[in-house]
């Protein structure tokens, strides 16, 4: 928990923005079945672009470890590739992926953001939850919290962007999708509320890679830029889960908080902001009956024009039965999704 007056007292409404964020992230999700629906298509619609760009070989020369032959046994695996990485650099080589592939209108709902942002770091994080846990002989996390963790980053981003008033355009885009994974993937990996308070101090005031207003149409630095931000928030994640937190938060600790909402656009008179399903909802409309059946075909296209005949088969039948899909532990998806070749 964290300081009782911290609890109490609305510290200028920028602390207490920040901790909104995290009593969100942290607290379990309670999902209807629509919302989960949505999700999975998000996510398979996401995979289904990510496959056809890593068959574009300017993509795929970007996709490997940070250091060569720097490889993680048991670590996060890369969708479509043999790489096994640590969290943070398997975020980035996925959001190379999937954000490169983000180029249809669904992607570009969320003014604050593409919703494919957070979608590279919470799948490593939770394959390497996964892995993680099935060593150690306990229960992996299934594919339903995998869909949950991308509803509640969905929820961040779009709060922020759209209902919260903190509408941001452009370059500060970067931030919004940084801070909304940097919340998820640290309650992903167990992280406390204070933790989790504490990696958003971090994550708010990080600069990181920007872009330039007149870049933003520059597909390949603006997908560069949206892969690094992702991947400096598995770090600030690990970060605070490696510093752990006090009971109660210090002054200056109190300062970076107050800097963090500042940087998020939270004002004295701002009210806290409430993360209900809007993100999520507008989503969902982009889905109708032909929607569905567009992704569907396009999906199974880029699976078996990427994987061999045995291997796709068995991943569009996987994909075919969502009941089973949810209850499936996440290992065992990225399992079926990865290649034994020299990527």
């Amino acid at each position: 928990m964290l300081s009782p007056a911290l609890e109490i007292e609305d510290h200028a409404n920028t602390v207490s923005l920040v901790v909104a964020l995290a009593d969100y992230a942290a607290t379990p999700a309670s999902l209807e079945d629509s919302t989960l629906s949505t999700a999975r298509r998000c996510l398979i619609d996401a995979l289904g672009r990510g496959f056809e760009a890593l068959r574009d070989p300017e993509c795929a020369a970007r996709i490997g470890p940070l250091v060569p032959g720097a490889l993680m046994p048991g670590g996060a695996r890369v969708p479509g590739t043999s790489l096994e990485l640590d969290p943070a650099q398997a975020a980035y080589c996925n959001g190379l992926m999937l954000c490169r592939s983000a180029g249809g209108d669904h992607w570009q709902d969320l003014s604050g953001g593409r919703a494919t942002d957070s979608f590279g770091a919470i799948l490593a994080v939770a394959d390497y939850q996964a892995r993680r846990a099935a060593m150690e002989g306990k229960s992996p996390p299934k594919v339903r919290d995998l869909l949950a963790a991308i509803v509640k980053a969905l929820q961040i981003q779009g709060t922020l962007a759209f209902e919260g008033g903190y509408q941001q355009t452009g370059p500060a885009t970067l931030r919004l999708a940084r801070v909304a994974t940097t919340a998820v993937v640290t309650a992903q990996l167990g992280g406390t509320q204070g933790q989790i308070v504490t990696a958003l101090s971090y994550a708010c005031v990080d600069g990181g890679m920007s872009i330039v207003a007149d870049a933003r149409n520059d597909i390949g630095r603006r997908d560069w830029a949206t892969a690094d931000a992702i991947s400096r928030a598995v770090r600030h994640a690990c970060q605070a889960m490696a510093a752990g937190h006090s009971s109660y938060l210090t002054s200056a600790q109190l300062e970076a908080l107050d800097a963090a909402g500042r940087a998020l656009g939270a004002k004295p008179a701002t009210a806290k902001p409430r993360f209900g399903a809007g993100a999520i909802d507008r989503l969902a409309g982009l889905y109708g009956p032909q929607a569905v059946a567009q992704l569907t075909t396009r999906f199974q296209a880029a699976i078996e024009r990427y994987f061999p005949t045995r291997q796709a088969e068995r991943i569009k039948a996987l994909f075919a039965a969502p009941e089973r899909l949810d209850d499936l532990p996440v290992n065992e998806l990225l399992a079926a999704l990865v290649t034994n070749g020299s990527r």
